[in-house]
C-alpha cells in the first residue's frame, strides 16, 4: 500500500514493477528498500515519478505479506530517499525507494512545548496524538510510581523532537519507546 497520509493499494503497474522488497528491523529504527525495474517508457518514470507519487517524507508504505490466509503487516513507514540508477542495457534500469517506520516523522522538528501539570503518561499521550492520523494507536503503559507534578516546582516542557522526548520519558520510567508495524 501506498500514498500520502492513509495509504492506498498499488497500482498494478507499480506492483507488476517490484524487482525486490527487503525490511530490516532493529532496536531503534526498521527500515525498508523497495527496488523497481524501469524502462525509458514506463509509467513509473513518465507520470509517477514526476507526480510526486515517491517524494520523501510525504509518501507513506505499508508493506504486508500473507501467509495462511492472513495478512502480517511487516512494515509501516515513510519514504525518506529515491534514487533511479539508468543502464545502457534495456530494461536493467532500477528505481530505489527507500524508508524508514513512522518514528522517523517524529524524529524532523525540535518543538518547545509545555506540558504544565502533566505527568509523564499524560505528556506521552499528548506527544503521540498527532501522529493518529497516520494511524499510529497510542499504547502507554503508566509509571510504577506516578508522579503528579506541583505547579510552583516543576514546569516540564519539550526541548527537542518528539522522538527524543518520548525516548526521555520511557527511559526515565524503565521501558522503552518503539513503533511496532500495524
Amino acid at each position: 500500500m501506498i500514498g500520502p497520509a492513509l495509504p492506498i493499494p498499488a497500482p498494478k503497474v507499480v506492483i507488476d514493477a517490484v524487482q525486490s522488497v527487503q525490511v530490516t528491523s532493529g532496536k531503534d529504527k526498521s527500515g525498508f528498500q523497495i527496488t523497481f525495474a524501469v524502462g525509458k517508457e514506463s509509467p513509473l518514470l513518465k507520470t509517477m515519478l514526476p507526480a510526486g507519487y515517491f517524494d520523501p517524507i510525504t509518501t507513506r508504505v505499508i508493506i504486508v505479506v500473507t501467509l495462511g490466509g492472513f495478512p502480517h503487516v511487516l512494515m509501516d513507514g515513510v519514504v525518506t530517499r529515491q534514487e533511479l540508477t539508468p543502464s545502457s542495457e534495456p530494461g536493467q534500469s532500477t528505481l530505489t525507494v527507500t524508508g524508514e517506520d513512522l518514528s522517523v516523522l517524529m524524529d524532523i522538528v525540535e518543538i518547545k512545548t509545555p506540558f504544565p501539570q502533566m505527568d509523564d503518561t499524560v505528556q506521552a499521550y499528548a506527544v503521540l496524538a498527532p501522529y493518529m492520523a497516520f494511524g499510529v494507536v497510542p499504547v502507554v503503559i503508566p509509571s510504577f510510581i506516578p508522579e503528579v507534578p506541583i505547579v510552583t516546582k516543576k514546569h516540564e516542557s519539550q526541548t527537542r523532537t518528539h522522538l527524543q522526548h518520548l525516548k526521555k520519558l520511557a527511559k526515565a520510567n524503565g521501558f522503552v519507546f518503539y513503533v511496532e508495524p500495524g
